[in-house]
């Protein structure tokens, strides 16, 4: 192009281009398929990374759980939203410190952080107020003492086929407990803490009004037991349990008088005869097959034929389906050496010691009501 030699020519100008979200090429269906198929391609490369290393903080968010249930984090927030000036203040903490602990936890739902540096409770982290209706306090701190110690040897658990319980404090967890009165009885607060959303959801699910009497067979402080003779006011109870934990159990299970026995004993040698059901509440996932089965066969020859077994555990589900049951599984695994089941499992069980299943109810929880007769 010819150019006047009076006239000079204009430097070009370098534009950059925006497009705006709502411009057209936005809105072309090829564009966003396009930008679909290259997030895609994109998290290929991210996903096992990410997911790998939020799987290992996992660790820590843990220990932040415990460590906010032992300064009672959640206790001083049930009446309302603190600051962290506050709340250091109320725990003897360094402020600095305790903001970095409740941010971290305030990332995955356990608390909630507000302007500016205050935190209130959620729904998860008020579970951690021991005066909550639902706590699960007493349940984060077992977890986080001699069960937590335990996950340092689980390498030589896999190894050895031993708990890591035993390896680390060279005894089996129940005879531990029988020489540390004080973990024993945090094991039984914790337990009941956690049965009382499963023992209202089971009751919910499955009519035991069509029982005159239920044997509750190594059934902890009795909480099942209470519930089932609150809601049925027919129904007598049997409570079979060690002398020690009848003693616990003994002043709340009184209060129902003639309704209720208790039996000091041990279900590996005795099992009362004439209930019109048997439950087996958290019991057999204590012990490994060969002792579940020993339970089993001893339950099995004082039933009567027209008697009901009733198990309450969790239920594995199929291979790679994210499932509480499988880490239930391995934290059993490392303490007690014993497990969780998969259905098939349990009809193998049963079948062993002569049982053969009826029905198997869901509750919504993530424990079952398995119930069986005699074969």
């Amino acid at each position: 192009m010819n150019i006047p030699k009076n006239q000079k020519k204009e430097p070009t100008e370098k534009v950059e281009t925006r497009v705006a979200p709502n411009s057209p090429i936005w809105q072309n269906g090829s564009m966003r398929y396009i930008l679909l198929v290259l997030l895609c391609f994109f998290s290929l490369f991210s996903t096992g990374r990410e997911k790998l290393l939020d799987v290992v903080a996992g660790q820590w968010i843990a220990e932040g759980v415990y460590t906010a249930a032992k300064l009672d984090l959640s206790g001083y927030l049930l009446d309302g939203s603190k600051s962290v000036e506050h709340l250091a203040s109320l725990t003897n903490s360094d402020e600095d410190n305790l903001y970095r602990l409740l941010r971290m936890l305030a990332s995955v739902g356990i608390f909630e952080e507000g302007p500016p540096h205050n935190f209130s409770n959620t729904s998860a982290s008020a579970l951690l107020a021991a005066k909550h209706p639902e706590s699960l306090r007493s349940l984060v701190l077992f977890y986080s003492s001699e069960i937590s110690q335990c996950f340092d040897k689980l390498d030589k658990c896999v190894r050895k086929g031993k708990p890591a319980f035993d390896l680390t404090f060279q005894k089996p967890v129940f005879e531990y407990f029988r020489d540390h009165p004080s973990s024993a009885k945090l094991f039984n607060v914790a337990m009941t803490e956690k049965s009382q959303l499963v023992v209202t959801s089971c009751l919910e699910s499955y009519n035991f009004g069509k029982y005159a009497t239920v044997y509750d067979i190594g059934g902890g402080g009795g909480h099942f037991l209470t519930g089932l003779l609150q809601k049925y006011p027919r129904m007598r109870g049997l409570l079979l349990e060690t002398p020690e934990v009848i003693k616990e159990a003994k002043p709340k299970l009184e209060e129902f008088g003639q309704r209720c026995g208790m039996i000091a004993g041990d279900f590996f040698q005795t099992i009362p005869p004439d209930g019109k059901a048997y439950l087996l509440k958290s019991v057999l996932h204590d012990w490994d097959d060969e002792n579940a089965l020993k339970i089993l066969r001893k339950c099995h020859a004082t039933m009567r034929k027209d008697a009901d077994l009733l198990i309450i555990e969790p239920l594995i589900a199929p291979a790679n389906h994210k499932d509480y049951a499988k880490c239930m599984d391995v934290l059993m695994m490392a303490i007690t050496g014993s497990k969780e089941r998969s259905e098939a499992d349990f009809r193998y069980l049963l079948r062993q010691a002569g049982f053969k299943i009826d029905s198997i109810t869901r509750t919504e929880t993530e424990f079952v009501i398995i119930q069986a007769k005699k074969s």
